[in-house]
Parts: structure tokens; sequence; C-alpha cells
């Protein structure tokens, strides 16, 4: 089976385990939490090309951990994933993508980057990103808001590349639901 064919099933399979989590924590309170598409005539992706689509999904497992899964389309139309389980406590949890999964499956065993939510207020949280050596990634942190009324979230992204590129990214998405 070709690469591109795991990915999605193994997306919507991470995206069916998210919308059937239930949510009886604390964090389930957070109006993050449900289904977001990504409204490319409403955001500013610097340099760009953007991605066709991003779909964002955020739910909560028993334990209270944030579950949080994205599939991307590229602008060549090659699908990618990536989902995470966290706590809203700045700590480190490893993040699952496209590459970790393969790594996995052929028993190499590469590390996982990470990921960080920390609460800047009821609406807004900052993620930082760790690539596997644990330096902070370059385009780290982002902020990530929920307009007041819960039915845009905004994820802002400034820096440079590890190549050089300036980068300034207002990802707008829409709620699709919540959970």
């Amino acid at each position: 089976m070709p690469a591109r064919h795991l990915a999605t099933i193994f997306a919507a399979a991470m995206l069916l385990a998210v919308t059937l989590s239930p949510a009886r924590a604390q964090t389930a309170d957070h109006p993050i939490v449900g289904t977001w598409h990504l409204n490319l005539d409403r955001s500013s992706l610097q340099p760009g090309p953007g991605p066709q689509a991003v779909t964002r999904r955020f739910g909560v497992d028993d334990e209270g951990y944030l579950v949080s899964g994205r599939v991307t389309v590229s602008n060549a139309g090659n699908p990618s994933f990536a989902m995470a389980r966290a706590k809203f406590d700045g700590g480190d949890y490893e993040v699952w993508t496209d590459g970790s999964v393969y790594a996995q499956l052929s028993q190499e065993g590469a590390p996982h980057a990470t990921a960080a939510f920390r609460v800047v207020d009821d609406h807004t949280l900052e993620l930082t990103q760790k690539n596997p050596d644990g330096e902070v990634a370059a385009l780290s942190p982002s902020t990530w808001q929920v307009s007041p009324d819960g039915s845009t979230l905004t994820v802002t992204t400034v820096g440079t590349t590890a190549d050089g590129v300036e980068v300034h990214n207002v990802e707008v998405y829409d709620r699709v639901d919540s959970n």
C-alpha cells in the first residue's frame, strides 16, 4: 500500500478515536475543543504557498489529556498528519507524524518531536514545539487564540526557518463542530 494511503488511513483512525473520546475533564471546557477547518481566504501564509486544506480536531480523553490531530493536504495534494496527547501544563509531550510512525513501523525507533501547550488566558494557548534533539523548533512558539464567540481559531506563527526564510503565518480556522 502506498505511503500516502497509509497516512490517510492512520489520520482517519486518529480522528475517529478523538471523536469517540469522552470529554470528562476540565480541559473539555476549553473553547479549542472541537473540529476546525482552515479558511484559506481569511488566512495569510507568508512566504507561501499554503496547503490545499487543513483540518484540526481537539478532544479530551478520560485522563484529561487534550488529544489533538491535524490532517493537511499540501499544495501538491499530498496528505500528512500529526497528533499529540498533552496537558495544558507546559510539559513536553510526544508528537506523532507520518515520519515518526513510519520510523516506528520500520523499527528504527526514531526520537519524536514534542509539543507543550501553556494556557495564556481562557481563550489563548501558546504552543512550543521541540525537535527530536530537544531544541525549541525554529518557528516556535506559536499563539493559538479562540474568538470570544468560539467560532474562529487563529494560529499565529512568526519566525525564521532553519534555512533563514522569514515566516509570518496567520492561519484562520472556522469551527465545524464542538464536543
